[in-house]
């Protein structure tokens, strides 16, 4: 009885992983899957199904092509992060999932992120103060009063950590 009990348990697992994967890999565009499912860079990592929306889209970078990023865990801390990947090199990028990015690695506490869209980010502590964006970003927000804003600076993927 324990036996079949198992074999149902595990069965039951297998098969709703693998819906899982084959929803996402019928849900997100063609030219991302090759970093997602066969990049060395993936190896170490995982897609978070959990976030909603599941993935952001929008020109990170700058390039005029759309970008694409998704919230990841690592396979060894269970930390998580954002893996961006841009479409003009089909190159990843890992933000958190163990590399501190400005608010520690591991950005489990982010309960909401969106497209970041303002050409400004403002720090209202110091109202004087203003970082210039000049490409669409992706706010991941921890409380109503702080969030991290992750932005392409012509060169490389930076945060900024912003308190209202």
């Amino acid at each position: 009885m324990k036996l079949l009990l198992s074999i149902a348990l595990f069965l039951t697992t297998f098969f709703t992983f693998s819906q899982t994967d084959s929803l996402v890999l019928n849900n997100i565009p063609f030219w991302v899957r090759s970093v997602v499912y066969e990049s060395s860079l993936m190896q170490n990592y995982e897609l978070d199904y959990t976030r909603n929306p599941f993935y952001l889209e929008a020109d990170f970078n700058g390039d005029g092509l759309v970008d694409i990023a998704f919230f990841i865990k690592s396979n060894m801390e269970g930390r998580e992060g954002v893996l961006i990947v841009n479409r003009g090199k089909n190159v990843g990028f890992v933000l958190g999932a163990g590399k501190d990015i400005g608010m520690g690695s591991n950005i489990s506490w982010c309960d909401t992120w969106f497209v970041y869209r303002e050409k400004y980010i403002y720090n209202f502590k110091d109202k004087k103060k203003k970082y210039i964006i000049y490409n669409p970003g992706i706010e991941l927000v921890k409380t109503e009063n702080t969030s991290l804003i992750v932005y392409w600076d012509k060169k490389r993927y930076k945060t900024h950590v912003k308190n209202l």
